[in-house]
């Protein structure tokens, strides 16, 4: 594919940038166990079902919707299957998570700052588009190092959720690039649809194997094991 006109490339952040599984995984645990209540078995084993996780080895499966970013509607079924008691277990959970009682790990995927020095320093203007908080997502751009390189740093409660456009109706805005100058870097298929309805130029597709969707390894235009071979498709 022809990446000539490429411009400007916005970043999904987990499972793109960070380790899915080695930054989610425990909280994910620690989450079902704890709004299920000790001894509830089932009651876990139905929550990581809804959401598309892997009790067993704390891993996203291949149909979750967790890795996709949908984490609202999937609070809302597992609000269901707990009742109030438990509900509030859950909403607990989350606020100490966003008031910083609770923590977990920013575990990047391999070494990414290289690689967006490399992309900023030839002239790329470079941003964040996740379905996290901003906040969060700035968070982990610190502990990856490249929050300099990162013209912008837009979550789900600041510019939209993908896959609507807003991220990058609000990218073009603040940096003057066209979406047909900017290709999207994922690894879900909400990231696939963002790049679509946004007009993109392309998508890029992070392919890790653990969880992939077969429709998104089919539906990008070109697919990557990492980040890293990104200023190669580039000519750098």
């Amino acid at each position: 594919m022809d990446m000539s006109g490429v411009k400007g490339l916005l970043f999904d952040k987990d499972g793109t940038l960070l380790d899915l599984h080695g930054t989610w995984g425990a909280v994910l645990n620690d989450l079902i166990w704890y709004s299920a209540g000790d001894g509830e078995q089932r009651v876990a084993e139905d929550l990581a079902k809804i959401g598309g996780f892997n009790l067993e080895t704390q891993k996203f499966t291949a149909d979750s919707q967790l890795a996709q970013g949908d984490w609202g509607s999937i609070f809302e079924a597992w609000q269901e299957r707990l009742g109030p008691e438990q509900g509030r277990r859950m909403v607990t959970f989350l606020e100490e998570m966003r008031t910083g009682q609770r923590s977990r790990a920013s575990v990047a995927l391999g070494v990414i700052r290289p690689t967006m020095q490399t992309l900023a320093e030839a002239g790329y203007v470079l941003g964040i588009a996740t379905n996290d908080s901003e906040a969060a997502a700035r968070r982990d751009m610190e502990d990856l190092n490249i929050t300099e390189f990162c013209t912008v740093i837009y979550g789900h409660d600041s510019h939209g959720s993908k896959p609507g456009p807003e991220m990058m109706q609000a990218f073009s805005a603040q940096t003057g690039l066209t979406p047909a100058q900017v290709s999207m870097v994922g690894d879900t298929m909400t990231d696939l649809n963002f790049a679509r309805n946004a007009q993109a130029h392309s998508c890029i597709g992070v392919i890790e194997e653990s969880y992939v969707d077969p429709r998104f390894r089919a539906g990008v235009d070109i697919r990557i094991e990492h980040v890293r071979e990104i200023p190669a498709l580039l000519g750098l």
